[in-house]
């Protein structure tokens, strides 16, 4: 029974420590496990000061390994710190954070290199934040900025330079030792890829924020650079910032914006595109909306649709006056957008434009004015949007209107007919022009040559166009490259607003080749007819 006694007593203490032993790894597991900042390193003399940028998950304590390492805060600020006050472990809210460290001389020997390590400390974990070094004695390392006159203005150690956006922002580095570049921020591209600087040569350099990357370009950014040297005996560190993109800039990914055609019933999105020969032509099509990415400072952005109703005339939707409430985008996140049109009963021409904040309240005030959309044609006298905002905020332009089925007509190009010697009708022989060079430099395939006939009574050119002459359509003549001009020997007009009548006194006084360009409402090439000098 003793024995028995003693073995039931042994069980009963296993059972217990075996209960305490999965309480605690109970309590273990759910202590959450902290994601750290990325380790970075900072250097600096002795009686510098440093910024420590991270963003904490939760609330935090920072301690330092070394005396000569400290933190200055509001209730320790530099003076103290002067006077032998000095706070070596500091604490705060989760969050975006910025703390300052001093750097002082305390136990520093001639030409060696001390490190220091800050722990972050989180929920019960802890991991190394930052490495700061002290530089050896006797090293300088000075950069320098642009200033009045293009002069070099020397930069305090504690003042950030500056990335830019499209273009870099250039200094001059100089130091008493080989150096090179090191820790920049991933947003941060050096012109060239790499800085590298030999002793007592000064080395000019520029940054910006590095290109097709919207999720650093688009943001304000901010880190740091280091300048070190090869022996790791210094580390010079400066802060760098991004004021983000400028404000009134934007791009975007996603389709072209011309040669759009939208279903009536608003669920069809076809684009004709020319390939990069200009000899293929192809189709795409979107079904309810067409999608884009649009790149703006902090995707801060709004649209502003455009309807066209009849040539050099347009309605806005800043307007209040002016219904253009059938066209829409939505946002998401990121910047993307997705491009939709309501259904409709009779032909329609859209624009959709999207500009960054800063520039569409600036249109928005008065679309029709100075600062607006549109701006005046002097061959025209007509109105017409902005070239610079097609170019560049304009998504797309599209005619809504009945779809054909692909392939059931045979697209004409133009009908030339005149009368012969014998007073008979002829119609033209038009001969297609493939030469690669013409196809690209117009951007169609419809292009075709005649020669002048000879006939003293002109001729008549029907293009082939819907509707008329400046409303739905236009026309451009060239002869040598240059702008053809009427006189009384020759002209090449159009009275009625659809066929175009073309007259020469004499065909054999044509020495250059004739270009008769047709655009369609939204400006592009249509189609080319060359007349050529008679043999």
């Amino acid at each position: 029974m003793k024995k028995n006694k003693f073995t039931l007593g042994w069980f009963l203490i296993s059972l217990l420590m075996a209960f305490a032993v999965t309480a605690c790894d109970d309590e273990d597991d759910n202590v959450a496990t902290v994601t750290f900042p990325e380790k970075q390193t900072i250097g600096g003399a002795a009686s510098e000061t440093k910024s420590l940028t991270f963003d904490a998950v939760a609330d935090w304590t920072l301690t330092s390994s070394s005396t000569w390492c400290y933190f200055i805060t509001e209730e320790t600020p530099a003076a103290k710190a002067a006077e032998g006050v000095k706070e070596y472990s500091i604490s705060g809210k989760a969050g975006k954070q910025t703390v300052t460290i001093g750097i002082s001389d305390e136990g520093q020997d001639y030409d060696n290199t001390t490190v220091a390590s800050i722990t972050i400390s989180m929920n019960g974990q802890e991991a190394v934040l930052a490495e700061v070094t002290r530089n050896a004695t006797g090293r300088t390392l000075k950069l320098y900025k642009k200033g009045e006159g293009d002069a070099w203005v020397e930069i305090d150690k504690d003042e950030a330079i500056e990335a830019g956006y499209s273009n870099y922002i250039t200094y001059k580095a100089v130091a008493n030792f080989p150096f090179a570049a090191t820790n920049r921020p991933e947003w941060l591209d050096i012109e060239g890829g790499a800085l590298v600087g030999a002793a007592n040569k000064e080395v000019e350099f520029g940054i910006k924020v590095v290109d097709g990357h919207p999720e650093f370009s688009k943001y304000e950014q901010t880190g740091n650079i280091n300048f070190q040297d090869e022996e790791g005996k210094s580390i010079f560190t400066y802060p760098v910032n991004y004021k983000g993109m400028n404000p009134e800039a934007m791009s975007y990914t996603g389709p072209s914006q011309w040669n759009w055609n939208v279903s009536l019933d608003g669920h069809t999105f076809t684009q004709t595109s020319t390939g990069v020969s200009g000899t293929e032509e192809s189709t795409s099509e979107y079904r309810n909306f067409v999608e884009y990415k649009v790149t703006a400072l902090n995707d801060d952005f709004e649209p502003i649709f455009v309807e066209k109703y009849q040539e050099g005339s347009y309605k806005v939707s800043t307007d209040s006056e002016d219904e253009v409430d059938w066209m829409h985008m939505k946002k998401y996140d990121n910047g993307k957008v997705r491009i939709t049109v309501d259904e409709s009963s009779e032909e329609r021409t859209g624009y959709v434009f999207v500009f960054p904040k800063a520039l569409y309240e600036k249109i928005a005030e008065d679309a029709f004015g100075d600062n607006g959309l549109f701006e005046m044609n002097p061959e025209t006298g007509t109105q017409e949007l902005k070239y610079a905002y097609t170019e560049n905020n304009l998504l797309m332009n599209f005619v809504q209107k009945d779809k054909k089925e692909q392939g059931t007509e045979e697209e004409e190009a133009f009908k030339v007919t005149y009368y012969d010697a014998m007073w008979n009708p002829v119609e033209a022989e038009l001969t297609k022009v493939t030469e690669e060079d013409l196809v690209q430099n117009y951007k169609t395939e419809l292009i075709y040559s005649m020669p002048l006939p000879d006939t003293k009574m002109g001729f008549s050119c029907d293009v082939l166009m819907e509707g008329e002459n400046g409303s739905d359509w236009s026309f451009e003549v060239l002869q040598g490259g240059d702008k053809f001009e009427d006189s009384d020997e020759h002209s090449i007009t159009c009275e009625d607003g659809k066929i175009l009548t073309i007259y020469f006194a004499n065909a054999y006084t044509l020495e250059q080749e004739i270009h008769i360009i047709i655009k369609d409402q939204n400006r592009e090439n249509k189609k080319v007819l060359i007349i050529t000098p008679k043999q």
